[in-house]
């Protein structure tokens, strides 16, 4: 009976296969060849990673696998192993369907007890996904909007080219670039800094993240920059990597709206309104100098922090506020002319017509709000006489300088005087009038969306209480109104009651503030870049003049000495000139009398200057005031002053145009480039000059427009066409 241990794998047979099983179950390829380079073994990942099954390998040089480059790496590494030593290395293999892998082999070579080599083996690591991580990491680094750069040892060892950009260096001047060369790139003042920062890394200190500093780029302007850095190996040794965000023109923009918080405190604390700020509890942030005064906290500074329970008011009034506030939180809805008593800081009793609106942070939500008030005491106390003398007479309605009116979307039911007189006709006139009569009295644009907001009240949909449009008076004159409605029943039927108040002139206040403000800080910016290149011409001048040795020559410098010191006593005589342009009431006025008159006037100042002059329009008669001179004479100074010839010629033309007339100036000067055409009269930016500016708000004024064109189409060298358009008077239309 044959022994039963006979049938049982040997301890030496069991190993082989316990080695093979690790072997087919590693992650990575295994395999050995023997002295001639054949391939004597492969576990399964070394036939996946060739794409080959076994059979079809095993026997085969590793010649077939290479090419010329990598099978003279791979013969290196051979030549190694018959020398007993063992190495690492990166190999590129290809595969069965002609792919490329690249991979890492750790090789070690296989010696007889006798000391003869064998063969070798191998284990073969795929690093293919590693390549191409880097070669995306690479592509995306290149492609970066951001500024990449790698230092090591105090050099840049790599930067990619939005950094380049930035600092206006190639790529490989900045590669090449010594230590001290690198830091010159850093702005002085912040070298220190930054040096800091790299002590505080090492030190293991956490600095702060991003920070800030400035570059000096190669042309010597200065870019601000925020960095975010970190420590990294880069080839193998310790490297720090830094990623740059260019900041500049947002720290401009912070400048900016920096120089305009000021301007609108400076505006707040001029206004005549009291202004405040709340937080979502209704706690004091803020406020100008007007409601700090009445409130009793004295400086705006004091009011934070505080709420109404700790100001100057009786407790009934600062429950009244809370409650207003909150209800605008709540619903997220303004409270518009709210009319409350007030006891001041002085004990003056006094009452103020507030409005309450929201304030919302980035996403719409509601922080707080915004509170003005006005004082109405003596618009109060008159109201109240007014109520008390006349209640016995008539009703509230028919006294009110508001006009009211009850309608329904197709007739109206009720009027007040105030509405008659807004509307400008007589009562039986508004008596035969039929619903789409009525309905002619709102403007053209405004009457689609009115229409609607009467049926969403009518049928009870909640709309805003307060709306604005325009009224056409009977004799073609716009008024602007504000209307506040609420749903009533008048005589069994469904209708709308419309408080509507004539708000034409805060709107034209409000325009005209708007503007006054706008061309102050226009001409802070013109008059300060304008008489400063002046002065600068006059220093420069009497330089050259002191040391000067022709009197001729002394004579010259003195002659732009002179110019330039008249140059700017007309830039202060403009700028003086347009104090009163808001204020000086427009009447009829000749356009072309006008266009003579300032013609006549410059024909005198250089015999070198021709006027062309066409005048299509006779009594051409116009909406304007004392200051059209002055437009016309801007628009003809410029065309003079800045046209460069010897001989100048000037083309001026009016004509009949579109319920207006057109009066065209042009020039034989080197014209205005398409670019700078734009922005020629925009109030934000520079380019027009003062008497362009001022000639740009003239016409505003006046209702009209101003442009400029090529005097020659499609070629804008050959000088330039501006054409001003004021409309004729309304009644001169209407008739």
């Amino acid at each position: 009976m044959p022994d039963e241990q006979s049938n049982q794998p040997s301890d030496s047979s069991s190993d082989v296969l316990r080695y093979r099983a690790l072997l087919d179950t590693m992650n990575d390829a295994f395999g050995v060849i023997d002295r001639n380079g054949n391939l004597t073994y492969a576990n399964q990942r070394f036939g996946d990673l060739l794409e080959y099954p076994l059979e079809e390998i095993l026997g085969k040089s590793l010649t077939t696998f290479l090419d010329d480059e990598n099978l003279f790496i791979l013969q290196n590494n051979i030549r190694m192993r018959t020398q007993g030593q063992s190495s690492q290395y990166e190999l590129e293999w290809t595969t069965r369907t002609g792919r490329k892998v690249q991979t890492i082999v750790s090789g070690s070579p296989l010696i007889e007890e006798d000391g003869t080599h064998q063969g070798s083996f191998a284990v073969v690591t795929d690093i293919s996904w590693r390549i191409a991580a880097e070669k995306k990491y690479k592509l995306l680094a290149e492609q970066s909007l951001q500024g990449l750069t790698i230092l090591q040892n105090d050099r840049y060892v790599y930067v990619n080219p939005a950094f380049a950009f930035l600092v206006g260096y190639t790529v490989d001047e900045i590669l090449s670039m010594s230590s001290e060369e690198g830091w010159n790139l850093i702005h002085p003042d912040d070298r220190k800094y930054i040096l800091q920062l790299a002590s505080d890394r090492r030190a293991r200190i956490k600095i702060p993240m991003p920070y800030e500093y400035r570059f000096v780029r190669r042309d010597g302007t200065i870019r601000w920059v925020q960095a975010f850095s970190g420590d990294i190996q880069y080839e193998g040794q310790p490297a720090l990597q830094v990623m740059i965000i260019d900041v500049t023109e947002a720290k401009l923009a912070e400048a900016k709206l920096r120089a305009s918080q000021e301007m609108l405190e400076t505006v707040m604390n001029t206004i005549p309104d009291y202004v405040f700020w709340k937080d979502f509890n209704s706690v004091y942030l803020g406020c100008n100098e007007n409601f700090a005064l009445v409130s009793g906290v004295g400086s705006p500074d004091n009011i934070v922090g505080k709420t109404d329970f700790d100001l100057a008011w009786r407790h009934i009034e600062a429950e009244l506020m809370r409650a207003l506030d909150q209800e605008v939180i709540r619903t997220n809805r303004p409270q518009m002319n709210i009319i409350s008593p007030q006891r001041q800081a002085d004990d003056r009793e006094a009452w103020v017509e507030m409005n309450i609106v929201p304030l919302h942070d980035d996403e719409g939500k509601v922080i707080g709000v915004l509170g003005t008030y006005h004082d109405i005491t003596e618009k109060k106390k008159a109201e109240d006489n007014l109520i008390r003398s006349e209640a016995k007479y008539r009703s509230l309605a028919e006294q009110s300088v508001q006009g009211i009116t009850i309608l329904t979307s197709d007739r109206l039911l009720y009027y007040n005087p105030a509405f008659r007189e807004l509307v400008g006709y007589s009562d039986n006139e508004l008596l035969e009038m039929t619903a789409t009569d009525i309905w002619d009295l709102v403007h053209p644009d405004d009457r689609d969306d009115l229409r609607k907001r009467m049926e969403d009240k009518i049928s009870g949909r909640p709309i805003p209480p307060r709306y604005e449009y325009r009224f056409i008076r009977k004799t073609g004159d716009v008024r602007w109104v504000e209307s506040f409605t609420s749903r009533v029943e008048y005589g069994g039927t469904s209708a709308v009651q419309t408080v509507i108040v004539d708000i034409t002139d805060r709107r034209e206040s409000e325009k005209e503030l708007r503007i006054a403000k706008d061309r102050a800080l226009l001409y802070l910016d013109l008059m300060g870049h304008d008489l400063t290149q002046q002065l600068q011409v006059i220093l420069n001048s009497a330089a050259l003049m002191k040391s000067a040795v022709d009197e001729s020559n002394k004579e010259s410098f003195m002659k732009v000495i002179g110019d330039a010191v008249r140059r700017c006593a007309r830039i202060i005589e403009e700028a003086k000139s347009t104090e009163q342009l808001l204020s000086t009431p427009s009447r009829e006025r000749k356009l072309d009398e006008a266009i003579e008159r300032t013609i006549d006037a410059l024909s005198k100042i250089s015999e070198a200057i021709t006027f062309e002059t066409t005048i299509s329009s006779r009594n051409a008669i116009v909406e304007a005031d004392d200051f059209l001179e002055l437009l016309l004479s801007n628009i003809l100074m410029n065309a003079i002053e800045h046209n460069p010839f010897d001989y100048k010629t000037v083309w001026v033309s009016l004509k009949e145009e579109e319920n207006g007339y057109r009066v065209a100036i042009a020039d034989n000067g080197k014209g205005i480039p398409d670019p700078v055409k734009a922005s020629l009269f925009d109030t934000s930016r520079r380019f027009g000059g003062l008497g362009l500016h001022t000639a740009h708000y003239i016409v505003d004024k006046y209702h009209g427009r101003i442009e400029v064109h090529d005097r020659v189409e499609g070629d804008s060298t050959q000088g330039a066409e501006f054409r001003i358009w004021i409309p004729k008077p309304q009644n001169s239309i209407n008739t």
